[in-house]
C-alpha cells in the first residue's frame, strides 16, 4: 500500500526469519511523525532527552523524509549518555542525532544486499538485512508520515575522519601547529539555505562554512576529509618532528643571492675558464631562512599519507600486503622502503571514520627517497666543438651475453643504468664527423638541477663505441673535469675534480706512466664508472633558477691522422650521478661485502 509517497513493504513472521529479525506491526503509529512515534517508545528515552537538548525534535517532526536507526536505552552507557547530554547542542546533533539519521526510506527486507549508507553527517554505516553498522535489530520498518525507523541492539560510536583529528593530536603540537596555520574556511553553497538576490549577487538565509587545507590537498595530495576514502596517516609526535627537522634543515641552507654561471651563454671553453676564473652571468635570490624554513616541513609531511587502494600500502592497515618488497606508496606519489621499520615506531594506533591514525615517534624514511634525492643529468646543457648531440638506446637483448662490457661497473649502479622500467641502455654521444675540426677537443658540460647543501659523491659514466658496435676499434681516451659552483659568500668557484688534482690532471683508459699527473682507469674497451670524489656544496640550489656545473673535456688535441687514429676522440657518456654521501656510503659497503 502507499503511505506518505512511501511503498510499504508488508511482512509475515515467516519473512522475518531468514535474518533473525523481530517482526512489528509495520502499521502501528503510521500515521504520526517520527518524532511522535520516538517520544512515545519507552526503549528510547535516552534518544528522546539527547533529540530534546538539541532540538531535534523540531527536525524529526518536519516534512523531509528520513530514516533512523534509534538505539535503545540499554545500549547508550551512562556515562555516554551523560557525556553527552552535557556537551553543546552541536556535539550532540553531529556525534549523536546525525550520526543514527540518513535521508529518504531506507526498509530493511529478506532480500537486501549489503550496501553503505551515508548519515547525516556524512559518516559511513555498511547496512544489512540482519544489522547497522554491526549492530542487530530489535525492531524494523516502523513507519511514520515523514519516515522510516529501525530500533538497533548497539550505538553507532562517532569516528572523527583523519582531517577532523589533527584539531584533536596530543603530544603533536609541531605538526598540528604547522597544518593548521593553512586551514582556510570557504562558503559551501550546495550546503547553504539561499536567500535573496541583493545588487545582483546571491545572499544566504543560511551560510554553510566548511574547512579546507591547502597543505593537505596541494603537498599531501590527500583528501583526509573525504568519508569515502581510506587513508593511513602517520603523524609524528614532537620528538620525531624535531629530529627530523634537524636532519633535513642543513640540506635546505640557501644564501640570500646567489651568482651562477649560465650554461647557455658560455662561450669559453674550460681551461680557458681556468685561466681567467669563472664569471657569474646571472643572480637567483630567496628569502634564506624562510625558505629553508619552508622547504623543511615540506620535506617532513610531503610522505605522511598512504591510501588503502594500493595494496602494497596494506601493513600499515594491518593486512597483508601482495607485493613481495616492503615498499609503500604515498600519495604524493613516492614508492618509499622499510614499512617494517614504520610499524616499529607505531607509538599508538587510532581507527578514524575514514581510515587509520598512526602516531610514530621516528620518521624512517630514507633520505635519497625523500628530501635529499640522487641528482642524475644525462643531458648535457652546453656543449663545445660539437654540432650535434645524439641520444642513442641500445635494446637490452643487444647486450645479452656481453657481460665483460660492464665488468668494471660496481654492482650498485646496475640498478641506475639498468631501471626495471626501461628496455634500453641509454647514453649520449657524438660521433667524430659532428666535431668541429678534426683538432678539436669535445667537451660537455652538465648543468647540475636541484643540488642541496650537503656532501656528494659524483661519479660520471663514460661509455665505449663497442656497447654500439662490437667490431669497432679499441681506442684509449683522455679527459679532465672541473666543477663550477657558488660558495657561501656568492662567489664563483671553478676546480678541478676530483679535489686535490693537479691543473693539469687527466683521467684515462690508456697506461699511463706519471701517476702523479694520469688516473688510469684501466680496459678502454669497457663501460667506465669514473669516481670524482665527494664534494660539499655549501648553499642549497633546489628549487631555483641557479647551478652548479660539471665540464668534461679531451685533454688530447687530434691534430693528426695518426692520433686520430691512435685516440677515441668521441664523447659517450650514461649519465653524471651525484650520490649523498650517507647513501653512498651504504650503497658501497653492502657492495663489498658482497
Amino acid at each position: 500500500m502507499l503511505l506518505g509517497g512511501m511503498v510499504l513493504a508488508a511482512a509475515s513472521c515467516a519473512d522475518y526469519s531468514d535474518y533473525n529479525t523481530a517482526p512489528v506491526d509495520e502499521l502501528a503509529g503510521a500515521n504520526k511523525t517520527l518524532w511522535e512515534n520516538i517520544s512515545e517508545d519507552p526503549q528510547l528515552t535516552k534518544f528522546v532527552a539527547l533529540a530534546q537538548k538539541c532540538k531535534y525534535d523540531k527536525v524529526l517532526s518536519s516534512a523531509n523524509f528520513y530514516t533512523v536507526w534509534a538505539p535503545t536505552d540499554g545500549y547508550i552507557s551512562n556515562d555516554e549518555y551523560t557525556r553527552l547530554l552535557n556537551s553543546d547542542s552541536a556535539v550532540i546533533v553531529k556525534q549523536f542525532m546525525q550520526q543514527h539519521i540518513t535521508d529518504y526510506n531506507h526498509p530493511v527486507s529478506a532480500n537486501l544486499d549489503s550496501m553503505t549508507i551515508i548519515s547525516l553527517n556524512q559518516k559511513h554505516h555498511p547496512f544489512t538485512q540482519a544489522t547497522f553498522d554491526g549492530f542487530t535489530y530489535s525492531a524494523v520498518n516502523q513507519p511514520s508520515t515523514n519516515g522510516l525507523m529501525h530500533k538497533i541492539n548497539g550505538y553507532s560510536p562517532y569516528r572523527t575522519n583523519l582531517y577532523e583529528n589533527i584539531d584533536s593530536l596530543a603530544g603533536c603540537d609541531s605538526i598540528k601547529k604547522y597544518l593548521q596555520q593553512y586551514d582556510e574556511w570557504y562558503l559551501d553553497p550546495r550546503a547553504s539555505v539561499l536567500g535573496k538576490i541583493i545588487n545582483g549577487e546571491q545572499t544566504y538565509d543560511d551560510s554553510v562554512m566548511k574547512k579546507r587545507n591547502t597543505v593537505i590537498t596541494r603537498i599531501m595530495r590527500a583528501d583526509l576529509e573525504q568519508e569515502d576514502s581510506t587513508y593511513c596517516m602517520l603523524v609524528p609526535n614532537n620528538k620525531a618532528w624535531e629530529d627530523a627537522y634537524k636532519k633535513i634543515a642543513p640540506c635546505y641552507a640557501y644564501i640570500k643571492k646567489m651568482d651562477y654561471m649560465d650554461l647557455s651563454k658560455k662561450t669559453a671553453t674550460a681551461d680557458q675558464l681556468k685561466a681567467t676564473d669563472a664569471k657569474a652571468d646571472k643572480a637567483s635570490e630567496t628569502t634564506g631562512e624562510v625558505y629553508q624554513d619552508s622547504l623543511t616541513c615540506y620535506n617532513l609531511v610531503n610522505n605522511l599519507v598512504f591510501s588503502h587502494s594500493y595494496q602494497r600500502n596494506y601493513p600499515l592497515f594491518n593486512e597483508a600486503a601482495a607485493n613481495a618488497d616492503d615498499s609503500l606508496y604515498s600519495t604524493s606519489r613516492r614508492y618509499l622502503q622499510d614499512a617494517d621499520q614504520i610499524l616499529d615506531h607505531t607509538v599508538s594506533y587510532e581507527e578514524m571514520s575514514n581510515g587509520i591514525a598512526r602516531v610514530i615517534d621516528s620518521l624512517t624514511f630514507r633520505p635519497n627517497q625523500t628530501y635529499n634525492p640522487i641528482i642524475t643529468s644525462s643531458m648535457p646543457a652546453k656543449t663545445l666543438k660539437v654540432n650535434k648531440l645524439t641520444s642513442v638506446n641500445i635494446p637490452l637483448e643487444n647486450l645479452a651475453d656481453r657481460d665483460t662490457l660492464f665488468s668494471e661497473v660496481p654492482a650498485m649502479f646496475k640498478e641506475l643504468l639498468f631501471p626495471k622500467t626501461s628496455r634500453f641502455f641509454s647514453y649520449v654521444g657524438v660521433d667524430s664527423a659532428d666535431v668541429q675540426g678534426t683538432t678539436g677537443k669535445p667537451e660537455f658540460n652538465f648543468a647540475l638541477p636541484g643540488v642541496r647543501s650537503t656532501t656528494y659523491h659524483i661519479y660520471v659514466v663514460t661509455v665505449p663505441e663497442q656497447v654500439r658496435r662490437p667490431e669497432a676499434a679499441v681506442k684509449p681516451y683522455y679527459l679532465r673535469f672541473y666543477l663550477s659552483y657558488t660558495d657561501a659568500d656568492n662567489k664563483q668557484q671553478y676546480i678541478v675534480l676530483p679535489q686535490g688534482a693537479k691543473a693539469n690532471s687527466k683521467i684515462t683508459t690508456a697506461d699511463a706512466a706519471n701517476t702523479a699527473t694520469v688516473v688510469n682507469l684501466g680496459n678502454p674497451g669497457r663501460v667506465h664508472v669514473i669516481d670524482l670524489g665527494e664534494f660539499t656544496f655549501p648553499a642549497c640550489y633546489y628549487s631555483l633558477d641557479a647551478y652548479p656545473s660539471l665540464m668534461m673535456m679531451h685533454t688530447e688535441s687530434y691534430t693528426s691522422a695518426a692520433r686520430r687514429k691512435s685516440y677515441d676522440q668521441q664523447m659517450r657518456v650514461a649519465g653524471v650521478y651525484l650520490i649523498p654521501k650517507e647513501y653512498n656510503d651504504k650503497w658501497a659497503n653492502s657492495d663489498n661485502e658482497e
